[in-house]
């Protein structure tokens, strides 16, 4: 538990650092953005890609059957988030927002450390399995959610480094192809700094709005419930009721599912002037929120 709380210590001083640097012009406007494309488009497919190069060995059919776990439930949220937002009647231009929000979790910036903390360094293996199908819909069906575009989808939109580099990283997963050791350390040590660089721009915009409209939305509020506590429990229902994996994979999968908004919707909006405002505020609401559910899913399992 103690591991717990120490890691998200740790980002909460990261987005802490942000505000200071935004308040202090150490870190403009136009360097949020610039950030934010960074991370989007370089770093955070690299560190997939240094993760699945670093995995180890296991029981293949295990490993497939949670891959298609995953894959099933990215499959399924984008009609529960669509139900979530029209049930909450989300205006029109604030709709691909919250859509994101339902759908996208921090699965990779927060979930690897906490799973890590909870259940061993193997538990990052998995996360990366079940989650693989995270990155391939964030950087087709997410970005075009989070640029406000109403036309129908179009093939050119996934023509994009991210969601290019996170083909390539399923690639190399599934055919077993070994990279070189230069190149992996090189894809890990650039990927490891998407972490800081994420916390950095969501408190960058933290300190341009004012505080207290994180606490005054009550969408919000009904969102984070959702996102928060909802999701993951309907996730641990029905993994227990299938029987079909392990306690740890059970309480992977769980925790995973059950992280606050992911911080990529910041960078996402920064990069696409798209609700920019709101991504933050719905971020730092739900991390709040993880500072009770993520330690209460750490004492269940």
């Amino acid at each position: 538990m103690n591991h717990v709380y120490g890691t998200m210590a740790q980002l909460g001083l990261l987005i802490l650092l942000g505000c200071v640097l935004r308040n202090r012009a150490m870190l403009s406007h136009q360097g949020i953005r610039e950030l934010s494309s960074l991370a989007v488009n370089i770093t955070c497919p690299l560190l997939v890609i240094a993760s699945v190069c670093r995995m180890e060995s296991a029981d293949s059919a295990t490993v497939l059957l949670f891959f298609w776990l995953g894959a099933t439930i990215y499959l399924l949220l984008p009609f529960f988030a669509h139900a979530c937002t029209m049930l909450l009647h989300v205006a029109p231009n604030e709709r691909g927002a919250y859509d994101f929000m339902f759908i996208f979790a921090n699965t990779e910036l927060l979930g690897f450390p906490i799973v890590q903390a909870l259940f061993g360094d193997e538990a990052i293996f998995y996360t990366a399995i079940i989650h693989m199908p995270f990155d391939l819909l964030a950087y087709s069906y997410g970005l075009r959610l989070m640029s406000g575009e109403k036309q129908s989808f179009k093939l050119r939109t996934l023509w994009n480094p991210g969601f290019l580099l996170t083909v390539l990283a399923i690639v190399l997963y599934f055919s077993g192809i070994q990279v070189p050791s230069v190149l992996s350390d090189t894809c890990y040590l650039i990927g490891n700094i998407t972490t800081p660089i994420s916390m950095l721009i969501l408190g960058g915009n933290l300190a341009e709005i004012a505080w207290r409209r994180i606490f005054t939305d009550g969408r919000l509020y009904a969102m984070a419930a959702v996102r928060l506590a909802v999701v993951p429990s309907v996730i641990y229902v029905l993994l227990t009721a299938l029987g079909r994996f392990s306690p740890t994979l059970v309480g992977i999968a769980t925790v995973t599912f059950g992280m606050p908004v992911g911080s990529m919707i910041v960078m996402f909006a920064n990069e696409r002037g798209y609700q920019a405002e709101l991504s933050t505020r719905a971020v730092s609401l739900t991390t709040l929120g993880s500072l009770l559910t993520i330690p209460l899913m750490a004492w269940w399992f």
